[in-house]
């Protein structure tokens, strides 16, 4: 039985049709990029905002290697610079005793940990003055201890 050539081209579409229908039942579906996670909010450090330059702050926050951060005041501060100028004394001598320089060392550490408020943790201040820890050798003490030593003039 031989189809007449309006029934081949009907045929043929249809067969175009169903190929068409073929391809895009059998495409991958176009994938979404994964969504990020909803998570909940992290909470960020509390970062204190600086007083302006001119005017000279009370309170300095003090960092002692290997103990953390104290704000301590003016008058703890004016104590503290009385005890480095005494070690920049010690220091500066050719035959400095490492015994009293330590002594001091921890004098100036218990003092910012005695009258010092400790700053929270998490809250990220900058550091105004950095005492190095007690067990420093008066070797290395004599690079840091120059001229008005690791406390700034009050």
């Amino acid at each position: 039985m031989k189809k007449s050539p309006k029934k081949i081209k009907h045929h043929i579409k249809q067969h175009k049709k169903a190929k068409v229908v073929a391809k895009l039942k059998h495409r991958p579906k176009a994938r979404r990029a994964p969504q990020p996670r909803k998570q909940a909010p992290r909470s960020r450090p509390k970062v204190k905002a600086r007083p302006e330059p001119s005017a000279k702050p009370s309170k300095k926050v003090v960092r002692i290697m290997g103990m953390g951060q104290f704000t301590v005041d003016s008058r703890t501060l004016k104590r503290l610079n009385g005890i480095d100028d005494s070690l920049v004394e010690m220091v500066a001598t050719e035959k400095a005793d490492d015994a009293e320089f330590k002594k001091g060392m921890i004098e100036l550490s218990s003092i910012v940990v005695k009258h010092g408020k400790p700053v929270e943790r998490g809250e990220i201040v900058k550091s105004d003055i950095i005492l190095p820890s007690a067990d420093l050798p008066v070797d290395e003490a004599k690079k840091l201890f120059r001229g008005e030593g690791v406390i700034p003039g009050a």
